[in-house]
């Protein structure tokens, strides 16, 4: 976890310089509440006890430069279990 979180912060720089400022610009894909999630955060790590743990949305990582591919990698897995 601490390895994606590095890399996250790394990677921060190359991502403003794309023209992501924040989370909010980065594309995603999303899922209506009535489709399947997209992926299910165990119970250990859910923010609240009572969610289901179910994501429907979910951060991708764009291709920029300065940006290595392990890096989109472990920035995506970053994203899959706290976002």
């Amino acid at each position: 976890m601490w390895a994606r979180e590095a890399a996250m912060r790394k990677s921060i720089p190359a991502l403003r310089q794309a023209g992501y400022e924040s989370i909010s610009d980065l594309p995603r894909i999303q899922q209506s509440y009535r489709e399947k999630a997209l992926m299910v955060i165990p119970p250990e790590i859910r923010i609240c006890a009572t969610s289901n743990g179910e994501q429907k949305i979910q951060v991708l990582i764009p291709v920029v430069q300065g940006l290595s591919q392990k890096q989109r990698q472990l920035m995506q897995q970053y994203f899959e279990v706290v976002a």
